[in-house]
């Protein structure tokens, strides 16, 4: 049994377990204020400039060479318009405050499904850490970071009838920012049959067909299809890959797991709870990027088996003592705030500014930038769309790899100059064909044609 009691006298004191509740926003702050180095989020701020110019969504490619103009659609819409407001207002120092915003919520959405099933701040520490640990690398600016906050909120939402009708309207926010809505509505169908609320059936129906009501219409059934299509060119991109089950990524979830398993045979977490549990960790196992998720919707049985343990609340702080720490932690970021960057090592910033315009060659994380800093005036090659690019994804491997010659591919899109990493073979390959290095630094090469 859990001994969370306290007396009269110290009924106000806070414990170690109770600070502890604030570390991960620490972590949040770092995380927060480090070099911007995900790509997808810069091409993401580009089409919502271009949908705001625009005043509709997205149906087609305007930023590739190589799939301009084709079927694309943007599920990602409504974060896409808020960054292209937001950097038009302030460039990207918006960023570090949307993180540490939206990522603030998700920690404390946790730390409610936690303490709901289990009040003990311990086991909401605990679980906390977890969480932290888990899902720290993956608190990045590109749309899925709204993903995590909404599947908290619909768990939330769904945890407590009352407020069942705010459904509708999360999932239709969620099919406007990120195209994992599914998972929310597998979560809701996975409750909803193991508890056998049939009550619930209607809202659970509401939320279904909300997500057909965005500006995209039965297009998010389209890009679904097309994700599944993309399925394997996805494993090309390291976070689609299986995760490695002892990494720091997957280990809290594996815990997590062990926890439920033990708490299910003392019989702290009920059979109907694996209704959730199977289906969502062997999602983990697909994917690394699916390994957020799966702990998220794993949060609540993970709380109740902690509580088999039973614990007792360590020594207690007076109510300054704790204030003084708690405003220590929550100041922080003022402390850091200065203007969102790029990572150096991580971006062309100089590299690109010696690109003439004509057609180049260059990976998936040059085009994120080339797009963000010089589109869609500056057509890409390839950037890391995978559902629109699919097999183009394939082959571009095997060019970097060698495994299919490259004259063929740069003759028929007319590509003249290249954009590549240093070290690359390429680099090699090229210069052996006579092309010359026009820029050359720590971390990129510019060459061009003869």
């Amino acid at each position: 049994m859990i001994d969370d009691t306290t007396t009269q006298g110290d009924r106000r004191r806070y414990s170690i377990a109770h600070l502890l509740l604030l570390l991960p926003w620490i972590a949040l702050v770092i995380d927060a204020w480090s070099p911007i180095g995900d790509n997808s989020f810069l091409w993401h701020i580009r089409a919502g400039e271009l949908q705001i110019d625009a005043g509709a969504v997205l149906t087609t490619d305007p930023f590739s060479f190589t799939k301009g103009g084709e079927i694309w659609l943007t599920q990602s819409w409504l974060a896409d318009v808020g960054y292209g407001w937001a950097e038009g207002i302030n460039g990207l120092g918006f960023v570090p405050w949307m993180l540490l915003a939206v990522s603030g919520l998700t920690f404390l959405g946790i730390g409610l499904i936690a303490h709901r099933v289990n009040p003990n701040p311990i086991s909401t520490a605990a679980v906390l850490f977890l969480a932290t640990v888990s899902m720290l690398s993956f608190l990045v600016p590109r749309p899925v970071l709204f993903s995590y906050l909404l599947l908290v909120m619909v768990i939330l939402a769904w945890e407590r009838p009352q407020a069942r009708w705010t459904l509708p309207f999360l999932f239709w926010v969620w099919a406007s920012v990120h195209g994992s809505f599914f998972l929310g509505l597998a979560y809701i169908g996975l409750r909803l049959i193991a508890r056998r609320d049939w009550k619930a059936l209607p809202v659970a129906g509401a939320a279904g067909v909300s997500v057909l009501l965005t500006p995209h219409g039965m297009g998010v059934v389209r890009m679904l299809l097309d994700f599944v299509a993309a399925r394997p060119y996805l494993a090309l991109l390291t976070e689609w890959r299986p995760p490695e089950l002892l990494s720091p990524v997957f280990l809290p979830l594996f815990i997590g797991l062990a926890l439920i398993l033990y708490g299910a045979a003392v019989g702290r977490v009920r059979p109907r709870q694996l209704w959730i549990v199977i289906p969502f960790f062997a999602l983990a196992l697909t994917a690394t990027r699916s390994v957020p998720p799966a702990l998220i919707a794993l949060l609540g049985p993970i709380a109740l088996a902690i509580g088999a343990f039973g614990s007792k609340l360590p020594r207690r702080f007076g109510e300054v003592s704790a204030a003084v720490f708690a405003l220590v932690v929550l100041a922080l970021p003022f402390f850091l705030a200065g203007d969102g960057e790029l990572g150096e090592d991580r971006f062309p910033i100089e590299a690109a500014k010696a690109l003439n315009p004509d057609n180049t060659f260059h990976d998936d994380v040059v085009g994120g930038y080339l797009i963000w800093s010089e589109g869609p005036e500056r057509q890409v090659f390839i950037d890391d769309r995978a559902e629109l690019y699919q097999e183009q994804m394939e082959r571009f491997v095997a060019l970097r790899n060698g495994r299919e010659p490259w004259e063929p591919v740069f003759a028929e899109y007319g590509i003249t100059q290249a954009l590549l990493r240093k070290g690359e073979p390429m680099v090699a390959w090229l210069g052996d064909a006579g092309w010359t290095i026009q820029f050359d630094d720590e971390e990129f090469v510019v060459l061009s044609k003869g």
